[in-house]
């Protein structure tokens, strides 16, 4: 058995966080309230779905920021930076992982604020990261989440005026994706039981996508399909907010450079 059954989070980088949740919001998204990672100068707001989410993780602080994220920024621009795992437990994982042959650090347990009903909560995670892997300019680590009643509970939050239900695809460009699979089916067999992941080449993707990878970074993730209830609705929600876009058969993209460096492409499941 695979390790790994399910991916928990894919993240979006962004310049400025303020930007990208007013950007998102007139995407039709509903955003949780900003968490922030003290000394850093970044934080993020999450796009919850049932079983799956979006992170906006930005930056906050031009002067505070450091650390990997304004590192990733200013050397390769917005899009896709990583995507996280689920897992029920940490330690498990890990020990799974190295069953598997992946290099697996032991779990590292990591805390952010969040302004909640006038609360100040600690949102608590514990993280298994997975240096040795070799998919370009993706991060792929594991998520547990010690705390998922400041962040999944929410029923409202995964109320989205777009009609989105969840993170049907992750598309990542890489220019060898056949030498890639092996590693991926080591971690989850190839199959994940709720999003799935795709490896092609950047001019593969172009004949899907067109256009709307133009601003995107060259490999890596750059490219989402969401499920939407009804993508005419989700279209005439566009239009009205003035947001570029197409409209490709039953489906309805958005080009990378409208939504920080990712292709958004809204489907129905």
């Amino acid at each position: 058995m695979a390790p790994l059954s399910r991916v928990d989070h894919v993240i979006i980088a962004v310049k400025n966080l303020a930007d990208a949740a007013a950007t998102y919001r007139r995407l039709g998204f509903t955003l949780t309230p900003r968490g922030l990672h003290e000394g850093r100068g970044t934080g993020n707001h999450c796009i919850m779905f049932k079983n799956s989410y979006i992170e906006l993780l930005g930056i906050v602080d031009d002067i505070g920021a450091k650390g990997r994220l304004a590192e990733r920024v200013n050397a390769r621009g917005e899009g896709g930076m990583g995507i996280a795992y689920g897992a029920d437990d940490a330690d498990k994982a890990a020990a799974a992982l190295r069953t598997a042959g992946i290099a697996a650090e032991d779990p590292n347990e990591l805390s952010r604020p969040l302004e909640l009903d006038g609360e100040r909560e600690m949102v608590r995670f514990r993280n298994v990261m997975m240096p040795g892997l070799t998919l370009p300019n993706v991060m792929q680590f594991v998520c547990t989440h010690l705390t998922p009643e400041l962040t999944r509970a929410r029923h409202e939050w995964q109320l989205h005026p777009n009609g989105a239900t969840g993170i049907a695809e992750i598309f990542v460009a890489t220019e060898s994706p056949a030498s890639r699979v092996a590693e991926q089916e080591s971690l989850y067999g190839g199959v994940l039981t709720n999003v799935r992941i795709t490896l092609s080449k950047r001019d593969d993707l172009k004949a899907r996508f067109g256009k709307a990878l133009d601003g995107a970074p060259l490999d890596g993730v750059v490219a989402l399909s969401v499920t939407v209830n009804e993508p005419d609705a989700t279209a005439a929600m566009l239009e009205m907010a003035k947001v570029p876009h197409n409209e490709v058969g039953d489906a309805v993209i958005v080009p990378a450079s409208a939504a920080h460096g990712v292709a958004l492409q809204f489907a129905e499941d």
